[in-house]
């Protein structure tokens, strides 16, 4: 395959890829506000969590996907049009970039103290706590990413071809590294942590409840009291693990790829190898946003709860349909 019908493909896959993924994800985020808002794990510290995600990824299919649609499918860049609202667009992507996988840490950490056979730390999972940490976090990114509304810029990069993009420099190796360590490596890495650290709580209280039953008693002593997981609890513990799951596989080929970048920056490059890795950072774009279209979908394998409502709102669709006509 030449590097033109390579680059040609790539482009064809955010036209008319990027569409049907657009819409995937749109339907998958509502469905999943929708579900979440009804069923009975909505209480949970961790359920909030996931609300945040959908909302997060629903605006980041705006802010985020659907201009990369634009740009590399259709060889266009509404943003280039205004100085403030390229700007604002960036800032608003570098936000949302940094609270989705923020709110997953956290619904990590309210699995971590949740499935801990200590009574004191299980105490610690509450909403409240839940709720303030999510605002204090996101009001930090929010505070943290405003160079981005002084140091983005419309760069013109030959005849009528303007490009929203950071200014070139200092600003621009310090985006790189920024994105590689704080949105690249350092989320996959807390999120596989506290994922393990879950999976040891889990075993933990297992064992417990393995050697109670062997004394014939009737319920597992802990640190602190009697605990055992909940079916809930499970549930949420398979969503979160799965939403994980695909956040890593689908994220981290984007790291990869800055990655190689960062070391191979001052190579002396062919136009050939150029456009090689140009098509190959366009296809990890698209990826990147694929985990961010799919938490439904993922949902209904991890959860008969979430699978049972979302039946039950499917099935009263055209009834309300039916009723608005009439």
């Amino acid at each position: 395959m030449s590097i033109a019908t390579l680059l040609s493909s790539i482009q064809q896959l955010f036209r008319i890829g990027g569409p049907i993924l657009l819409f995937i994800g749109i339907t998958s985020c509502i469905l999943n506000l929708l579900v979440l808002r009804r069923i009975s794990l909505r209480k949970s510290p961790c359920t909030i969590c996931l609300v945040a995600v959908n909302i997060v990824n629903l605006a980041y299919l705006f802010f985020g996907f659907l201009f990369a649609v634009f740009l590399v499918g259709y060889n266009s860049d509404p943003s280039t049009s205004s100085i403030i609202f390229c700007r604002f667009r960036n800032y608003m992507s570098f936000i949302l970039t940094c609270c989705e996988p923020s709110c997953l840490i956290l619904a990590s950490i309210d699995r971590v103290l949740v499935t801990s056979p200590n009574a004191g730390t299980r105490r610690r999972s509450t909403r409240r706590l839940t709720i303030i940490s999510m605002i204090g976090i996101c009001s930090f990114w929010a505070i943290f990413h405003i160079h981005t509304l002084i140091f983005i810029q419309i760069v013109q990069y030959g005849t009528n071809y303007f490009v929203c993009i950071y200014q070139p420099g200092a600003y621009t190796t310090f985006i790189s590294y920024y994105s590689l360590v704080v949105t690249g490596c350092l989320p996959p890495t807390l999120m596989a942590i506290f994922g393990c650290w879950t999976v040891k709580n889990i075993r933990q209280v297992r064992r417990v409840r393995h050697n109670a039953s062997t004394r014939t008693t009737a319920t597992v002593v802990v640190v602190g009291g009697a605990h055992t997981l909940q079916s809930k609890d499970q549930q949420l513990i398979r969503m979160l693990f799965i939403e994980i799951l695909s956040y890593i596989i689908c994220k981290y080929p984007g790291t990869l790829m800055l990655i190689y970048q960062q070391i191979t920056q001052y190579d002396i490059k062919s136009d050939e190898r150029r456009q090689i890795e140009q098509a190959i950072q366009e296809l990890t774009a698209f990826l990147y946003f694929v985990e961010n279209s799919i938490g439904c979908y993922t949902n209904m394998i991890a959860s008969k709860t979430f699978r049972t409502e979302l039946k039950r709102i499917l099935i009263k669709i055209p009834t309300y349909f039916r009723s608005s006509v009439a």
